[in-house]
């Protein structure tokens, strides 16, 4: 194929504090990405995927306009940050499950590179708060939603809704944290994309800092996934073959500063 692209982008930022601690911004943009080589051509099997993806020839550039709003507050050990975006998309390129079977064995139903209107609206939002002197409590969340406005349908490989708290104690010989994840069930799925239950994970870990010459070096044992819950990652590819995520398991690291 010979194919030639053209387009442009352009963004307009504001930030503003409007007294000491908080800060907003506000951006909006226009953004275009040229369709990849596999996204025009390919057709067979990805072996690292497990999938039969079919590129198209015809495919344009990927164009949309994008806005996105922050606010950050920090005083007397409260951090706190607020992120909501839109993003509008006249043509936005992405893996379509077609539900048609593949010719090719161990290949299942063929995924096709499609352009499609679809919008992104979503959040992330943090809180961090210090209390008693050696504490700190932690809470990150995000959400996204996605529509394709062509199919009414969500768009497929949509990341589900996670929340995490956090629980940090800390001095000068050691911390220590143990942290609640929460992964929502993702059932706005495409057409021929399976539900993927939620999960709710405890991770721990454990430091402590070894004096050792001028700086020493931290060790940290951490523990995740404590109560060996068996879940699955929406947007991994094991999810299509059924292979769940990593179970109750252990890792130990050694930081050294130089």
């Amino acid at each position: 194929m010979d194919r030639s692209f053209g387009d442009y982008s352009l963004s307009l930022g504001v930030v503003w504090t409007p007294v000491q601690g908080n800060i907003i911004k506000l951006n909006g943009g226009r953004s275009f990405r040229l369709p990849g080589a596999n996204e025009l051509a390919s057709n067979g099997m990805h072996h690292g995927t497990f999938r039969h993806e079919q590129g198209d020839a015809s495919l344009n550039s990927e164009q949309g306009w994008q806005m996105d709003f922050s606010y950050e507050y920090e005083k007397n050990g409260i951090h706190f940050s607020a992120s909501p975006f839109a993003n509008w998309y006249n043509n936005y390129i992405y893996l379509k499950p077609t539900g048609e079977w593949s010719i090719l064995p161990h290949s299942g139903q063929v995924y096709r590179y499609t352009g499609a209107k679809v919008v992104f609206m979503g959040a992330e939002a943090s809180l961090d708060v210090s209390f008693l002197r050696y504490f700190t409590y932690s809470f990150r969340g995000d959400y996204v939603y996605t529509y394709n406005r062509d199919e009414n349908t969500p768009l497929s490989f949509s990341p589900p809704a996670t929340m995490s708290n956090t629980l940090h104690w800390e001095n000068r010989y050691g911390h220590m944290s143990l942290e609640v994840r929460n992964i929502a069930t993702q059932n706005r799925v495409s057409r021929n994309e399976e539900v993927t239950p939620g999960a709710t994970l405890l991770h721990v870990d454990l430091g402590t800092h070894v004096p050792i010459g001028k700086k020493g070096f931290e060790v940290v044992f951490s523990i995740r996934n404590l109560l060996n819950k068996e879940y699955y990652n929406h947007l991994s590819f094991y999810r299509k073959i059924e292979i769940p995520e990593p179970g109750q398991n252990f890792r130990i690291f050694i930081k050294v500063p130089f």
